[in-house]
């Protein structure tokens, strides 16, 4: 899950001619110069703005100080919820709205420097390795403009929208990680002989995350200190009691082999908390947060695997695992209810990256325990295979492995995905996948909502020096959600990552896996009925009928309602019981399943995708 929390940064034009158009180009350039300054824009080397911001009923101060030479940084707080980041020759940091100090990932480097060049006009001077290219006129806020893209060898894009007769700016319209967003910039004002943007409009795909930001100073070619860059000491959310240095090992539910439940105390109360690796934040469930008496703030739009939900903000939470403290997060707080009833147990607290950061994380599958260590102390076990793991968008971490002997792709770690693999549509849809393979659909998702999906197998996967093969995919299609991006190639989840012994390292960027080799000769679990049914009051309701499943097949229809499979009943425990195994038994295999009418139903099993 990721947040879409806008990056405020006031933006300039930038236009490299090429040969087609090259005259008008020029003409068009020659003329936004001068507007924009002429030799004043181009001695301009440096500056620093302060400001107020707003998005998602917060507000608060802005602070802007970036420089020529790529040196960038931004601060934003509003309240509830704080944002820094920096980028330098060297990489960059950002802290988190819980005082943690990360690594900035190579794309939000990439991304702040496109923008510096946008600002400063590098590229426009040869620098960045940016191009241009003229799009046809556009219709925006009443008007037409002339529109010029401006590329710099990756697949993000920037349309600058240019009043032709003097070269004005009105604005760009940004597509980063293959999400789209428009800044309208207006109250130019003349500092040192450069106009200047005074306010800046960011509008998305959400109204939830729409933003303004009011300049309130600006100051071009001022000094910029180095200590402005440097990164700053990271804050001790994570403690252990009594002087140790490790919760030692820890027992876990590892409900349905698909999620990793801990006990723990959050503010105080016992609260089974879910493990996810893939949430950028905590998140409390919002009925939970008012148990709780949090203070929630703000509401802005929230990123999950199955779209984007209402998320809103909340300080001074403090969960305890055995011996650790993870003391003063900000969290996030969604309605999770929904997602509960997916999952079929209780969700109260989704406990995100804040417990991986500082801390070297040991996930004992084959013994379903778990222990959170300092880094400083732990050692690793011999037989641990390491990996890369990897600061990656969003916020988030990343691995890779590859697919059916391809070149590896790079794909979100993520430990709250219940299944095997999701495959991106950017990735999978370029490289033709689907072609030739039997498919059918599924539901996935979480936050944001269940979406109707490809499925199919692949004949096997390279991971950590180990072959899986014929492991069920999720194709997901993109639907606002997670999926959307074009950085990463998918997601792997619990499915491939419970047949090892996982440890985390997030300060040296390392992943240890050590095979189960019990788990590894186990086949994939692969639906066998068609029929994808959500537990509710004593029944399953069939959302979804696969297409050229058994049930499909046998003339199931979503909303059909079972009551029993095999005589027994579906009880509340159903979710965690043996008998909520029935579609993953062999093929061939025939399940009685009883309607709420008290028919019954005869379903043979078999393998249709």
């Amino acid at each position: 899950m990721r947040l879409l929390i806008p990056v405020l940064m006031a933006l300039a034009l930038i236009l490299v001619p090429t040969a087609s158009r090259a005259d008008a180009l020029e003409s068009l350039l020659a003329r936004h110069l001068a507007w924009r300054g002429g030799d004043a824009f181009a001695r301009m080397e440096s500056l620093h703005g302060k400001g107020k911001t707003a998005v998602g009923g917060l507000q608060g101060p802005i602070e802007v100080w970036s420089h020529r030479d790529g040196r960038t940084r931004r601060d934003i707080d509003y309240g509830v919820v704080r944002d820094a980041m920096a980028i330098t020759a060297e990489g960059g940091w950002k802290v988190n709205p819980s005082g943690q100090v990360e690594d900035a990932s190579p794309t939000d480097a990439r991304d702040a420097r496109h923008r510096v060049a946008l600002d400063f006009g590098t590229a426009l001077r040869g620098g960045a390795g940016a191009k241009l290219v003229a799009l046809p006129d556009e219709q925006r806020d009443g008007r037409a403009w002339k529109v010029v893209r401006v590329t710099f060898g990756d697949e993000d894009l920037y349309d600058l929208f240019l009043n032709e007769a003097d070269g004005a700016l009105q604005g760009l319209r940004i597509r980063e990680d293959n999400v789209t967003r428009f800044v309208r910039l207006g109250d130019w004002r003349q500092v040192q002989g450069v106009r200047m943007p005074f306010l800046e409009e960011e509008f998305t795909d959400n109204v939830d995350s729409d933003s303004r930001t009011v300049v309130e100073s600006l100051e071009l070619n001022v000094p910029l200190a180095p200590t402005v860059f440097e990164r700053p000491e990271d804050t001790l959310t994570a403690t252990f009691a009594k002087g140790r240095r490790t919760t030692g090992f820890m027992p876990f539910e590892f409900f349905n082999e698909s999620r990793v439940y801990i006990p723990a105390q959050v503010n105080g109360r016992a609260t089974p908390v879910l493990l996810d690796s893939g949430a950028a934040m905590t998140v409390v469930d919002a009925a939970y947060a008012r148990e709780l008496g949090l203070k929630v703030q703000g509401q802005i739009a929230a990123v999950g695997s199955g779209g984007q939900a209402p998320a809103q903000f909340a300080n001074g939470v403090d969960i305890a695992l055995g011996d650790l403290r993870l003391k003063g997060l900000t969290v996030v707080v969604i309605d999770l209810a929904d997602v509960a009833r997916q999952i079929g147990h209780p969700l109260p607290v989704i406990l995100g990256k804040e417990a991986f950061n500082q801390l070297v994380v040991d996930v004992d599958f084959p013994n379903r325990r778990i222990a959170f260590h300092e880094a400083a102390s732990f050692k690793a076990p011999q037989r641990a295979v390491r990996l890369p793991l990897v600061e990656s968008t969003g916020g988030q971490r990343e691995v890779q492995l590859s697919i059916e002997g391809r070149p590896a792709i790079r794909v979100l770690f993520d430990v709250g995905n219940g299944g095997a693999l999701s495959l991106f549509p950017a990735y999978w849809q370029q490289a033709d996948l689907l072609k030739g393979r039997r498919s059918s659909k599924t539901l996935s998702g979480a936050v944001g909502g269940l979406r109707e999906r490809d499925v199919a197998i692949l004949k096997s996967i390279e991971f950590a020096g180990v072959t899986l093969r014929n492991v069920p995919t999720v194709f997901d299609d993109a639907g606002n959600s997670i999926s959307t991006t074009d950085r990463l190639a998918g997601n792997v989840g619990l499915a491939i990552l419970a047949r090892f012994r996982m440890i985390t390292d997030y300060a040296t960027d390392t992943l240890m896996l050590v095979p189960d080799a019990r788990a590894l000769k186990q086949p994939f679990r692969r639906d066998r009925s068609g029929l994808i049914a959500i537990p509710s009051e004593g029944r399953l309701v069939v959302k979804m009928v696969a297409p050229g499943s058994p049930a499909a097949a046998t003339g199931w229809a979503q909303g059909d309602e079972i009551v029993a499979v095999d005589g027994k009943a579906i009880a509340p425990d159903y979710s965690s019981s043996s008998l909520s195994q029935w579609r993953y038994r062999a093929a061939g295999q025939t399940v009685v399943l009883t309607l709420k009418d008290g028919s019954k139903r005869r379903l043979t099993l078999s393998d249709y995708y």
